[in-house]
């Protein structure tokens, strides 16, 4: 916990970004990676796997764009490099260890930035509508291949947390119209995309599912459709959270080209 508040205290962010929780959220899964690596190998390794199938149908040299590249433990970067693709990481931070180790180097570009584009507004306490949510969403470097690696269920959560905290008003459908947008960018960003993220949250004890939630809109779960692969990732083995429960996400990944049915409007 000391470390822990000593990289919240030293680690470069914006205003917004420490506001928000996201400083403190990346620092908070680095440690349970530490705590929880061996629960999470599997997971882990299956995403490296379905990134490997698609990038090795890329030309040498190509552009890959990987969208909430994190702490890059479920990423072959790697191998990405030694393919001699150019690699664009891109998160709303990064810890001061990916950019020492990578931070000069010619095959690779970081950017911090966040995706939804609603982090600042909200900060500043300006009214969030429908059509901000459409137009807030930053345009994403172009690339051949583009990566939504693990966050699509997640870009609205520290945004509804800190909007209730402060009694900010959302739109109804909030969470529903910032994963939309997020696929819209991932649309105009390359022709061929592929999609990480959880479809459900599964709380288990003794082995059994007690209780579960979608991680996705159904409207949203309904146009992607039926996913190419789904594995379950045993995020906060029992104790972590709770002495007799165990957090359990079930992933799914799709590929899609930038014409398909589930990046038109609506």
């Amino acid at each position: 916990m000391i470390l822990e508040a000593l990289q919240h205290l030293f680690t470069p962010a914006p205003a917004e970004v420490r506001a928000l929780g996201y400083l403190r959220e990346t620092i908070a899964i680095e440690a349970r990676f530490r705590r929880c690596r061996a629960d999470w190998a599997g997971h882990l390794e299956q995403c490296k796997d379905i990134i490997r199938q698609n990038v090795s149908e890329l030309a040498p040299g190509s552009t890959i764009l990987i969208i909430g590249s994190g702490a890059l433990h479920d990423v072959p970067l790697d191998e990405m490099l030694n393919q001699n693709h150019h690699v664009i990481l891109l998160d709303i931070l990064h810890l001061p260890k990916i950019r020492r180790k990578y931070g000069t180097h010619p095959k690779i570009t970081i950017l911090s930035r966040d995706v939804t584009g609603l982090a600042r507004p909200l900060y500043d306490g300006g009214g969030i509508t429908e059509t901000l949510i459409k137009d807030a969403a930053p345009a994403l470097p172009k690339a051949d291949l583009v990566i939504s690696l693990n966050i699509l269920s997640q870009l609205p959560i520290n945004l509804v947390a800190y909007a209730r905290k402060r009694h900010l008003p959302l739109p109804a459908h909030f969470a529903q119209d910032v994963m939309t947008a997020h696929l819209s960018q991932l649309s105009h960003a390359a022709e061929n995309c592929l999609l990480i993220c959880d479809l459900e949250r599964q709380y288990l004890a003794e082995h059994r599912v007690k209780e579960s939630e979608n991680a996705l809109p159904n409207p949203l779960s309904r146009k992607l459709g039926p996913p190419d692969q789904c594995w379950d990732w045993h995020l906060s083995p029992k104790g972590e959270i709770d002495p007799h429960i165990t957090l359990q996400h079930r992933v799914a990944c799709w590929l899609f080209r930038s014409d398909s049915v589930i990046f038109a409007s609506g």
